[in-house]
């Protein structure tokens, strides 16, 4: 995710639904095309990189309010300082 996140990107979050489904939860601030794109690009890359074949489970979700409000399960793996 390195260069990818931009500061619209307020927390992505890491869930093991099954021993091969993945999800990958993204909450942006507002909703804008060209960070839609760069999160289709992390879903890509991190699925390339996985050395057995997974389920990706991309969730995107578009919110401003209190990030305690939104209960997102799964390891967090970026946050944004608020």
């Amino acid at each position: 995710m390195i260069g990818a996140i931009t500061p619209n990107f307020r927390r992505v979050t890491l869930e093991l639904l099954s021993p091969r489904t993945v999800c990958l939860r993204f909450v942006l601030e507002r909703d804008d095309p060209d960070d839609r794109e760069e999160l289709d690009d992390i879903a890509f890359e991190f699925e390339a990189l996985q050395t057995h074949g997974i389920e990706l489970d991309v969730k995107v979700i578009v919110d401003a309010r209190p990030i305690e409000e939104l209960h997102l399960p799964g390891r967090v793996v970026f946050g944004r300082k608020e």
